[in-house]
């Protein structure tokens, strides 16, 4: 099941854009104004993903996330210019699951929504599964296809996906590769996420790893189920 997405955007031609290309992706997207538009559709529809800008007429977003957070099976991305921390911590304070600076690819847009539908929809509406298989160090894709991986890029994954949305440091992900931090080469970490990001990449555009500079990495793809990566070997 498609998630319902509701985008609030204020700039008409940005509103129209980022619904086109949302669109293009697969995505029912329905596009509002400002506070008192989003009301509306609210009241007309059920929306599983709120795109929030901050900057609105009227009624501000972190106004409008306080207000409808609370909401079940609602996610709520921000989407906005503001990239101050003080404005990522007051967003997330407020509602946000996951906080997100213009300009934004879409596909990364499209990951975000889909991974953040399939952590709030109800148990049923999100569709086959991707699993992680770590006795056969596998991702298997619900059409049946299978991207091998190392040891290292299973633990790694595993870690990202079970915390999608999220971002993880390094020192994080040197932990969940089970290495000393202090004795960690910082190049050996690079590439796994580097030599990671490129194999997922070329499996399936879904899915992603996004580097977050000075702050990290998060998962933005699919949800893979499955037991956490314990595989043996390291």
């Amino acid at each position: 099941m498609s998630p319902r997405v509701v985008l609030v955007e204020d700039n008409d031609d940005l509103r129209e854009e980022i619904v086109f290309q949302l669109e293009a992706e697969g995505l029912s997207v329905r596009g509002a104004r400002d506070a008192h538009a989003l009301d509306m559709l609210l009241a007309d529809q059920r929306c599983d993903i709120l795109v929030l800008d901050l900057n609105l007429p009227g009624e501000g977003g972190f106004s409008i996330a306080r207000r409808l957070c609370d909401r079940q099976h609602l996610g709520i991305i921000m989407l906005t210019a503001r990239d101050a921390l003080d404005d990522k911590l007051q967003g997330f304070h407020d509602g946000a699951d996951i906080y997100l600076v213009k300009p934004v690819d879409r596909r990364e847009l499209a990951a975000c929504i889909k991974v953040l539908f399939a952590r709030v929809a109800p148990a049923g509406d999100t569709g086959p599964a991707w699993r992680l298989v770590a006795a056969q160090r596998k991702l298997l894709a619900p059409d049946g296809r299978a991207l091998d991986l190392t040891v290292q890029e299973l633990l790694v994954l595993d870690f990202l996906a079970q915390r999608a949305g999220s971002t993880r440091s390094r020192a994080d992900l040197v932990r969940a590769l089970g290495i000393d931090f202090m004795q960690a080469p910082e190049g050996r970490t690079n590439t796994v996420i580097s030599r990671l990001r490129q194999k997922l990449a070329d499996f399936d555009p879904a899915l992603r790893i996004v580097a977050w500079r000075n702050q990290g990495y998060s998962y933005v793809g699919p949800r893979l189920d499955g037991p956490q990566a314990a595989a043996g070997g390291r």
